[in-house]
């Protein structure tokens, strides 16, 4: 069985209603799936689903690229909201996007700090999602970490970055997520990297709707596909993907539901 550690649950995401995109997944070997809502309107509608569909959780937060309004009210509904829903695991996505919203760069710093800050009230863990910003993005975490912020660690993303943002993600104990990214022809760069992060701070994802892996690339990403990404990375381990499963489930387990 596999878990699917990040992917987007919004009905407009999908032609078909999500409850049959999430039956699929289930029907194909996925037996939990992290479903994240990352702009405040989007919020209720991953809590309403994680309420009525079991292994389903929920990670909110704000995208940096949503940084540039004033979000103080929205801060403060997303503590209540964790407080008030034991299924909602995680803060995120979160961080820093050079790339979508340059003209933001100041506010979404700001935005990403104070997120950090209200996971660790909340002693959730952290998703980072970061494009175009490696420099910036660890050099908030490591400020993060010197603070004694990040009690609850986290998870870089979709990871695209170098081997260095790797090498330094890993040294402040977060773990390092794949999507069907790591099975493009292209990205064999990518796969080296991957080839070198430990077994257990590794978890695979789609990031649905988008990204979808080979053979499905070009078409919208659905949970169901996250074994494809979890068969591509196994081979690059050089373990099974049996083992693979194994490891990224209990890496998961361990990062949000504390099991050790």
């Amino acid at each position: 069985m596999t878990i699917d550690s990040h992917c987007h649950l919004g009905q407009d995401d999908y032609e078909i209603p999500v409850h049959q995109v999430i039956q699929e997944a289930f029907d194909n070997g996925v037996n939990c799936i992290m479903g994240v809502a990352c702009e405040a309107k989007d919020w209720l509608e991953l809590l309403d689903l994680i309420q009525k569909q079991e292994n389903v959780y929920g990670a909110i937060g704000l995208h940096p690229e949503y940084a540039n309004y004033d979000y103080t009210m929205d801060l403060i509904k997303l503590s209540d909201l964790f407080k008030k829903n034991s299924n909602l695991l995680a803060v995120g996505e979160i961080g820093l996007d050079y790339h979508e919203a340059p003209q933001t760069i100041e506010a979404q710093k700001k935005l990403f700090y104070e997120q950090i800050k209200i996971a660790n009230q909340l002693e959730k863990p952290i998703m980072i999602h970061t494009r175009d910003a490696e420099e910036d993005t660890i050099r908030f975490l490591q400020k993060a970490n010197n603070e004694h912020l990040l009690s609850k660690k986290g998870v870089i993303h979709c990871f695209t970055g170098s081997e260095t943002m790797a090498q330094e993600a890993l040294k402040l104990g977060f773990y390092i997520s794949a999507s069907g990214v790591i099975t493009f022809k292209s990205a064999q760069n990518l796969r080296d990297i991957f080839k070198k992060i430990p077994l257990d701070r590794l978890m695979v994802e789609t990031d649905a709707p988008w990204l979808a892996p080979t053979p499905y690339r070009g078409q919208k990403n659905r949970p169901a596909y996250v074994q494809k990404t979890l068969e591509k990375l196994a081979e690059i381990k050089g373990i099974t993907s049996q083992e693979m499963e194994k490891i990224t489930d209990d890496n998961f387990k361990r990062l949000y539901l504390g099991v050790k």
